[in-house]
Parts: structure tokens; C-alpha cells; sequence
């Protein structure tokens, strides 16, 4: 679930609004590398290496989930803001 959640934050919040289709597209190929490399990938690791490949593929793991956090950051810190308009309410002299 959480995996999920914050997939989908990083997702739409990270893409400009008239970009979001764009962003996903590139987003959703992840998932498709990761299924076409990665029995590859891991099969290689773990049969040509055995202990050192398991020690290796977990390491992997871990520091892809600990540079998560930072990279999501910078990307937000480092996005262009759209200009926000300021508008003064006008009053109404229906009344």
C-alpha cells in the first residue's frame, strides 16, 4: 500500500500539469524494465554468484530504497513552479 501511495504522489506531483501524461508514460516503463531485466539481472547474480550475488542484490535493494527519499526531494526542490495569479476580489454593487 505504501509502495502504491507514494508511487502515485511522486508520480502526478512531480510532472508539470500540462505534462502529466508524458510523466506517466516514462513513470509506467519502469515497470516494464524491471520485468524484462530483472529475471535476468537476478538469475545471473544469484546463480553465477551465489552468497556474494545475495549480499549484492540485497545491498542493491537497500541503497535504491534509501536514495528514494533524496532524490524525490530534489527533484521538488529543483521543479519550476508555475507562476500563481493574484487576484483582488471585486466587490459587487448589485446589491
Amino acid at each position: 500500500m505504501k509502495q502504491s501511495a507514494s508511487s502515485w504522489q511522486i508520480d502526478f506531483d512531480l510532472a508539470p500539469s500540462d505534462q502529466v501524461g508524458q510523466y506517466q508514460g516514462f513513470f509506467g516503463t519502469g515497470v516494464a524494465v524491471a520485468r524484462t531485466l530483472g529475471p535476468l539481472l537476478v538469475t545471473t547474480l544469484l546463480m553465477t554468484w551465489g552468497l556474494p550475488g545475495w549480499l549484492l542484490l540485497g545491498g542493491l535493494f537497500l541503497g535504491a530504497g534509501y536514495a528514494m527519499g533524496p532524490a524525490v526531494r530534489w527533484a521538488e526542490r529543483d521543479r519550476p513552479r508555475p507562476a500563481v495569479e493574484t487576484t483582488v476580489p471585486r466587490s459587487d454593487s448589485r446589491a
